[in-house]
């Protein structure tokens, strides 16, 4: 079991997979939310640092809890995601991400985020996602 970053609640997650690689940590307000997971062992490769699947699952997540807030919760779905890994990290680091909503169109919301470890950068996004049911 995980324990809880200091200032930071449980996500609720839904998505089983999620779930399986959780749990995911969260601070702040609907629409400006901080998301965080601490590295453990399921989550490193074989050279002791962060699995670059698991950089991109928290990604996909956090990034979700983003966008399902700016679109109150309707049914939506990443259609792109491109990521550049910066630096390594480590068994027990804290990974954390305010994701940033960059541009909303009726059916698309733009997203990016940085990944820290502490006041280092080790991962960047940027993010497609589509409203489902909005043309």
């Amino acid at each position: 079991m995980t324990t809880l970053p200091a200032g930071f609640t449980r996500t609720e997650l839904i998505d089983p997979f999620e779930i399986h690689v959780g749990p995911v940590f969260e601070r702040g307000v609907k629409g400006a939310r901080r998301f965080a997971f601490v590295i453990d062992e399921r989550h490193i490769n074989m050279r002791g640092v962060i699995h670059g699947g698991m950089l991109m699952t928290f990604a996909d997540a956090a990034l979700g809890q983003a966008a399902w807030d700016v679109c109150d919760h309707a049914s939506c779905v990443t259609m792109t995601m491109h990521m550049q890994f910066l630096a390594p990290a480590k068994l027990g680091d804290l990974v954390e991400v305010a994701p940033v909503l960059t541009r909303r169109t009726r059916a698309l919301m733009f997203f990016r985020g940085d990944f820290t470890v502490g006041d280092e950068t080790i991962f960047s996004v940027a993010s497609v996602w589509k409203i489902l049911g909005q043309d």
